[in-house]
């Protein structure tokens, strides 16, 4: 997954280069179960996704050559195994003017019901851990009074306490910032699994994040695609990128009560 915030409406092949989008977009040959594309112009978002390839897709790379807005984010989806490839499970996922990515998997499955979900709610899109992740974001946004980072803190906490989690890695996308959130448990990153996945660096930072600023924008992304030079975000940490100013800051998650007592499994590392 990749975030992004753009200078002067760049697109995101003005702001990572042909190469380098090149080098994401083929992480699809992994991560072909569906794409996701969300962006903010002013107070405008939109979203568009489709449960296919991205490497395939037309509406794709004329999005990703096409100037969106001041904010926008990018998910290349691998699903977790289980959860059917289909247009409702593809990520981002949105209500109420927020919009977000995950990457990593919740356990145990059958338990997913007992996450929070905002009374506004009547049914869910899709069958995935990641939109519970977000709908549970959102009632603890709306718990406290619109503070995203109370939210995604208090959010990781419940989570990660109640359930078996190798990362809760996501991107928030609203209209005046974009958050990637780091948190992720390296010891339970299965080396085979992610060797599967095409990814040959060290298995304890397959959920790494790193950022990068540019004259165009800042990107934030996942690994296993080239990142000369950029920083790393540390784990347990939030970026926030500000829509109006491009400026960055990094913002610690307590996450206080944290850690989950259930068996983790080791097989299954996306969503």
């Amino acid at each position: 997954m990749l975030g992004y915030g753009a200078r002067d409406h760049a697109s995101l092949a003005e702001i990572l280069g042909e190469r380098g989008l090149h080098d994401f977009t083929a992480l699809s040959r992994f991560h072909g179960h569906g794409w996701g594309l969300a962006w903010y112009d002013g107070q405008h978002g939109s979203l568009e996704k489709a449960p296919r390839r991205a490497a395939d897709e037309p509406a794709y790379r004329e999005l990703t050559h096409r100037g969106l807005g001041q904010l926008g984010l990018v998910h290349l989806r691998r699903a977790t195994p289980g959860l059917p490839v289909m247009a409702g499970n593809c990520h981002p996922f949105q209500l109420d003017g927020v919009m977000m990515a995950h990457n990593g998997a919740i356990h145990p499955q059958e338990r997913l019901g007992e996450l929070e979900l905002p009374a506004s709610v009547q049914r869910l899109e899709g069958t995935t851990d990641s939109e519970r992740y977000f709908l549970h974001v959102m009632a603890r946004l709306q718990a406290n009074g619109g503070d995203m980072i109370a939210a995604l803190d208090e959010t990781i906490a419940h989570i990660d306490r109640e359930f078996s989690v190798n990362s809760l890695n996501a991107l928030v996308l609203t209209p005046d910032a974009l958050y990637a959130v780091c948190w992720y448990h390296p010891e339970r990153i299965p080396p085979g699994a992610v060797a599967q996945h095409g990814y040959h660096g060290p298995p304890e930072r397959y959920f790494d994040l790193a950022y990068t600023e540019t004259d165009r924008g800042v990107v934030v992304a996942s690994t296993g695609w080239p990142q000369d030079g950029w920083a790393g975000l540390p784990n347990r940490h939030v970026l926030v990128i500000d829509a109006e100013t491009q400026r960055t800051k990094v913002e610690p998650l307590t996450a206080a009560g944290s850690a989950s007592a259930l068996p983790h499994l080791a097989g299954a590392i996306v969503s």
